[in-house]
């Protein structure tokens, strides 16, 4: 079980980095929009990963652990979210600072229930 965190944790934390690059080559942004993008789809999954978890037993211990504690907590970046928000504050950019904390938050909470309705209606469990 420790290996497949510790495994999941240094893929998760790799995809997070290419993640970033991405992000930020693509679309001239920076930070703030790819740790946006890392937390939507890491919620997204972890709601779909959830659901999967009630109606199957596909998945071993090794393997949640891999995709749920050590995979998407590497993928997801509050602690970086925290930072970015507070440097919008500093910068005295309230209402990009607001806004970034709203749709952090709006948007990783409304894609987990989508993530876990989709994957429970696939599965017949709607």
């Amino acid at each position: 079980m420790l290996l497949s965190v510790g495994l999941g944790g240094a893929l998760g934390d790799i995809s997070r980095y290419l993640i970033s690059l991405w992000v930020t080559g693509s679309f001239d942004q920076s930070g703030w929009m790819a740790i946006l993008s890392v937390n939507v789809a890491g919620s997204l999954i972890m709601g779909m990963m959830a659901a999967l978890l009630t109606v199957s037993s596909l998945f071993s211990e090794p393997v949640r652990g891999f995709v749920m504690i050590g995979f998407l907590r590497a993928l997801t970046t509050f602690s970086s979210f925290a930072l970015d928000a507070y440097n919008f504050f500093q910068r005295g950019e309230m209402l990009n600072g607001r806004l970034y904390l709203l749709s952090s938050v709006c948007l990783s909470v409304a894609v987990f229930y989508v993530g876990l309705v989709v994957v429970r209606l696939i599965a017949g469990q709607g």
